[in-house]
């Protein structure tokens, strides 16, 4: 799913202790293990070094920060150019952390056949790839994960069970819609326990996504939706039938001072040049909710 993820990577962060909402700068740099280099990308060469909180990291979609992260929570030194000897460990702690927002495991969707997506392998010998999952090019999540994730975000740290319907009503002896016979309850699947000023750092960054300042900010395109969005976009390096692709993808809420509704979208195997087409997506599903599906919502 790409850098979507990263809102989760960062409340984890925050959660553990490695940042606090008053201590989170980091200093965008090209990571670089063994003489393998990772890197932002608005910054591959180094020649765009950057100083950003947390808030920042998101709206810029740093991968750099997010290795950083990853490297802090495993008690790891970075030392460039150096090995990367951190315990595998650091895989559970990261998946532990995404799982609190529904990613990584079913989210108890009403449907049958639901799947928890794909995750990679976690031994030593592959422990560059939690580098790449700390900022979502490794293991693989349903786009139902990513709503549960953005809708646990806005709401306030409440992972609820999504379901299909939210009423069911009878029919008259006319054949038309008669009264509702029964709603679905909220069901509260866990909570994520952050302090307010943690959470207003990951949603100050997500707001900024959209409608920061900084010429890097990934969302830009999303700031003529009204209600104001806050959002995470994500780019994911694929395969398919061995030709390279990307997977474009989007997690969003609306309004962003009182979330009402999440939009989160998946576009997988499109040409490497594509760049914004999820955002062109996400426009649109927006322009049809507020125009049709929430004023003309039977559930009353």
């Amino acid at each position: 799913m790409g850098s979507v993820v990263k809102g989760a990577m960062v409340s984890g962060a925050l959660q553990d202790g490695v940042i606090t909402p008053n201590n989170s700068v980091l200093v965008d740099k090209p990571i670089n293990i063994g003489g393998v280099t990772k890197s932002s990308w608005f910054n591959k060469k180094g020649a765009a070094d950057i100083a950003v909180d947390a808030a920042g990291a998101l709206e810029v979609s740093s991968n750099s920060y997010m290795m950083q992260l990853a490297m802090k929570e495993a008690h790891f030194n970075y030392v460039d150019g150096g090995a990367l000897t951190m315990s595998p460990s650091i895989f559970t702690k990261m998946r532990y952390n995404f799982s609190q927002f529904g990613l990584g495991i079913k989210t108890g969707i009403d449907i049958p056949g639901e799947t928890t997506g794909l995750k990679g392998k976690s031994d030593f010998a592959h422990i560059g790839s939690a580098l790449d999952l700390s900022f979502g090019n490794y293991d693989a999540y349903t786009t139902m994960q990513v709503a549960q994730y953005m809708s646990t975000i806005a709401n306030g740290g409440y992972r609820i069970q999504p379901h299909i319907v939210s009423a069911v009503r009878g029919t008259k002896s006319n054949g038309k819609m008669g009264a509702i016979k029964d709603t679905v309850t909220p069901n509260v699947l866990n909570y994520v326990s952050m302090t307010p000023a943690q959470r207003a750092l990951v949603k100050r960054g997500l707001y900024q996504v959209v409608h920061g300042s900084n010429q890097y900010k990934t969302g830009g395109q999303l700031s003529s939706i009204k209600p104001e969005i806050s959002a995470k976009t994500g780019t994911a390096q694929t395969f398919y039938n061995g030709s390279e692709t990307v997977t474009l993808s989007l997690a969003s809420f609306a309004p962003s001072k009182d979330p009402q509704v999440v939009v989160a979208l998946a576009m997988p195997n499109l040409g490497v040049d594509a760049e914004s087409n999820n955002m062109q997506l996400a426009k649109q599903i927006y322009a049809a909710y507020w125009s049709t599906v929430q004023s003309k919502s039977t559930v009353k």
